[in-house]
């Protein structure tokens, strides 16, 4: 704590120097169309479905629930729904390089995180190939969200497999609610972005919007180059979205969106096949291996989802979702492809006095195909298809009129590890208005990935001798048919309490423990090989597969205060800890990855922001925040990374009643920065200082 304290020290004084002077410019009562109208008790009361898949008050969900606002993206100034989840308790953010993201909940942070669910709309985001994100390719108009919920803890309930430290669902606007057009262009050191919407109506009972959004980033700086990292990147997406009357008994929703990429990267080192004549002789400097190569990565992918609800005007709403999702992604070590069909029935009844139950049905088919390198290959077959079959039950049952029980489970049945069982029990108690008391005791699991169960990827390679002849040793990392899911018990405890009209506090304790985590169990060769004992044969059995022989134990809090000041003047403080312990199992023979889990989650985070109306014309966001040291970011890494402290600010002013001119400075406290370092193929990076102007066109 000494050293946050010492570094956060000479970062504070801009906050309150920049805040008395939006106050001494303040010239007239605020009437901008913001949050800041809104009291506590309003924000509190906003209705969030992510919990329990229908609406509810947040202040009455009985979970760690925190939801960023349209606003709250507006204000910030942040440019992606990765950095906008910087807002949130208890997420772990950090760019890797120009395009690549780092995001997390409660621990396990990485370049491949795999514990937490990603939705879009209700439309999981996630890739099989590793059960994770690829946050460069999930994006939209920011102005077309309407906000952004996000779960911390245990969602599998509901959700399913994979939400196992968190869930986080991009709910974005009706085409009701984005009439008009909309334009955006920004320019800046770093970035340049443009894009533009327009929102029609086709008949009295159905709207629609569509949408082209491009955007442009510069390269980041690679310190091991002292030069640019050779990172820039550029994105264009489009997209639509139909609705129907929302107010009717049966309502619809169809949108889709198609995305092309072209990201740009140094692979820090790779590997060549020994076997192959042509890289021979080698190196005899760097045997089998070329360094600091110039990359381009193709990444595209289009989707289409459909949803149908109808309320039959008494006890039931019955909800049908589907959707389709294509991407294709080729990088120089693999080549992917991956289609996804879902669909989901839901039916939510509240017939039963005391009671409100949902419970719903789901099929998912999966089809992946995958175009391997010598360096990385997923094999046995390279093209599969998977399919999982799911239900779910939940009721919330008010034992009295200020208690409240909520008790269910997911069932889910998956070609991997068969039947999974996610059960989960909450109690909230609301003890009086403006306080509530709330826990929790769930289960979750998260299935083996395509790269777990059938890949196979080259750690280091021990070159051959002339004499005797000794051929070259290939030593790979492979997948396992016996890697199983890894499983959680979670106890969470939260309270939250509007403490007066200007001041409200959230906090949330956990308790995780995590069974067979993930190990890199050692076969045959282990350290201290001796090449000369290597028979001559270009076939070897693999040093290291997937194992599951890790233990793991995570606690911690997150805290966020929110203060009103003035009408026109809103603070938040958000507060994160977490410590982490692990422990292999007694016949485990794992040397890769000791220190990853605690060494990739910052121990501390803190978040400050302030937001201000200064005129009416005029608004004012400041935001710091900081986030504690990395003892070891990947496992074929051991760098550490330090602690930083990154300070913001945003200038917003309403020139005219339809046109507004922003101004953002990111990163303003220092040069450059580290803030992740990812796995042994990518060039080592540094997030730069950073500026750009804004104009905002609604008509």
């Amino acid at each position: 704590m000494d050293k946050m304290n010492n570094k956060l020290k000479w970062s504070f004084w801009p906050i309150p120097l920049l805040t008395l002077l939006s106050c001494n410019l303040h010239a007239a009562d605020g009437d901008l169309d913001s949050y800041l109208d809104l009291d506590l008790e309003d924000l509190l009361s906003m209705e969030i479905t992510s919990v329990s898949k229908r609406k509810q008050r947040l202040d009455q969900a009985a979970a760690a629930i925190y939801v960023i606002t349209n606003e709250d993206i507006r204000r910030s100034g942040v440019t992606s729904i990765a950095d906008a989840l910087r807002l949130a308790p208890g997420i772990q953010v950090a760019r890797i390089d120009s395009n690549k993201w780092a995001v997390s909940s409660r621990g396990f942070n990485g370049q491949f995180a795999n514990k937490l669910l990603v939705l879009m709309d209700g439309r999981s985001v996630y890739t099989s190939s590793y059960s994770g994100v690829y946050w460069e390719d999930q994006d939209t108009i920011l102005e077309d969200i309407e906000r952004i919920e996000v779960i911390r803890g245990p969602g599998a309930t509901l959700w399913g497999a994979n939400a196992v430290n968190g869930v986080i669902n991009i709910i974005t606007k009706s085409s009701a609610r984005t009439q008009g057009n909309l334009f955006v262009a920004g320019a800046g050191d770093e970035e340049s972005f443009s894009h533009i919407r327009s929102g029609f109506k086709l008949g009295e009972d159905i709207s629609g919007r569509a949408y082209l959004k491009v955007n442009q980033r510069d390269s980041s700086f690679a310190p091991e180059l002292d030069d640019e990292a050779g990172d820039d990147w550029d994105a264009m997406r489009v997209g639509f979205r139909f609705d129907s009357d929302a107010d009717a008994a049966s309502s619809w929703t169809l949108q889709g969106d198609s995305y092309d990429n072209d990201l740009n990267q140094t692979i820090k080192a790779l590997w060549l096949d020994p076997f192959d004549p042509a890289n021979n002789p080698p190196d005899l400097s760097d045997p089998y291996r070329v360094r600091n190569i110039d990359e381009e990565i193709v990444s595209r992918g289009y989707n289409l989802l459909a949803r149908w609800q109808y309320q039959d005007g008494g006890d039931s709403i019955y909800t049908v979702q589907s959707y389709l999702d294509h991407s294709y992604r080729e990088e120089t070590i693999l080549e992917q492809e991956i289609d996804t069909f879902d669909i989901d029935f839901q039916h939510q009844y509240q017939g039963f006095a005391g009671h409100d139950l949902v419970w719903g049905v789901g099929y998912r088919r999966i089809q992946d195909d995958f175009n391997g390198s010598f360096s990385v290959s997923i094999d046995d077959p390279d093209s599969l298809e998977t399919e999982l079959l799911s239900a779910f039950i939940q009721d919330e049952i008010a034992l009295a009129e200020d208690l409240r029980l909520t008790v269910g489970s997911k069932f889910e049945e998956n070609d991997y590890t068969g039947t999974e069982v996610q059960p989960n029990l909450r109690l909230i108690w609301l003890a009086q208005p403006g306080h509530s008391v709330w826990g929790s005791l769930s289960k979750a699991v998260r299935t083996p990935s395509a790269v777990e169960r059938r890949s196979s990827i080259v750690a280091f390679i021990v070159p051959g001798l002339p004499l005797p002849p000794v051929a070259p040793l290939v030593s790979t990392v492979d997948g396992s048919e016996d890697f199983d899911a890894e499983k959680l018990t979670a106890f969470e405890l939260g309270y939250r309490v509007q403490a007066s009209e200007t001041t409200s506090v959230d906090l949330a304790l956990f308790y995780n423990q995590y069974q067979d985590v993930t190990s890199f169990e050692t076969t045959q060769f282990g350290a201290g090989l001796d090449p000369a004992n290597i028979p001559n044969t270009t076939t070897y059995p693999s040093q290291v597969v997937f194992g599951n022989k890790r233990d793991v134990t995570t606690q911690g809090l997150e805290a966020v205060v929110d203060w009103h000041p003035a009408q026109d003047w809103k603070m938040q403080a958000v507060y994160s800890y977490i410590d982490i312990s692990d422990d292999l199992d007694d016949d485990s023979i794992d040397n890769i990855s000791n220190g990853w889990i605690d060494g990739s989650t910052p121990e501390h985070q803190l978040s400050i922001r302030s937001s201000h109306d200064v005129t009416s014309t005029l608004t004012l966001d400041l935001w710091l925040y900081y986030v504690d040291e990395l003892g070891k970011s990947a496992y074929s890494v051991g760098s550490q990374i330090d602690d930083y402290t990154s300070l913001n600010f945003k200038l917003n002013w309403q020139s005219a009643e339809n046109m507004q001119v922003s101004l953002v400075g990111l990163n303003l406290n220092e040069d450059r920065h580290a803030e992740f370092i990812g796995e042994n193929f990518i060039s080592e990076t540094e997030l730069e200082r950073s500026a750009y102007l804004q104009l905002t066109l609604d008509f």
